[in-house]
């Protein structure tokens, strides 16, 4: 196996851990492009309740989804400075709003289990792992975000 064939491989393995709550999250390395800390969240009027507002970022308007709420965590309360994750959604940056982003975590050798072995409908969710006996619940970046939902957000502005 040639070496990027096994650094391919083995990213395809690498999630970002973060803390929602009390629960884990991964989020597939692929798609985070760089993790912030709190910034100002500027609110747009007439957004779902999911969308937090933008950011602006190195000349770029970043629409920023609240996690929890889209993820409909019940009694969720938003830490005071939570992180911001950057993800690359299509050709579409998109911010990610998380209580804390931990670590990259390697579940490659974990056991893994897809939504069809647990009966989970398909959605935000690709799966579940183990991380040292901690559930960790996979994100699928490329459902964060319905169809319509994407061509909404593609009359947001990208610069300033």
């Amino acid at each position: 196996m040639t070496k990027t064939a096994k650094a391919s491989r083995s990213a395809g393995n690498l999630v970002l851990a973060v803390r929602l709550g009390k629960d884990l999250h991964g989020i597939p390395i692929e798609a985070v492009e760089e993790v912030l800390p709190a910034l100002p969240i500027e609110a747009v009027p007439q957004c779902p309740d999911f969308v937090r507002g933008v950011v602006f970022v190195r000349g770029h308007l970043i629409p920023v989804l609240d996690a929890a709420e889209r993820l409909r965590l019940k009694d969720h309360q938003r830490p005071l400075e939570p992180h911001i994750v950057c993800l690359r959604v299509g050709d579409r940056l998109i911010g990610l709003q998380v209580d804390e982003a931990l670590d990259l975590v390697d579940i490659g050798r974990a056991e893994k289990l897809t939504l069809d072995e647990i009966g989970a409908r398909r959605g935000f969710f690709s799966g579940v792992t183990d991380l040292n006996g901690d559930v960790i619940r996979l994100l699928n970046p490329e459902q964060l975000l319905a169809e319509e939902e994407t061509l909404a957000l593609s009359n947001v502005p990208r610069t300033a």
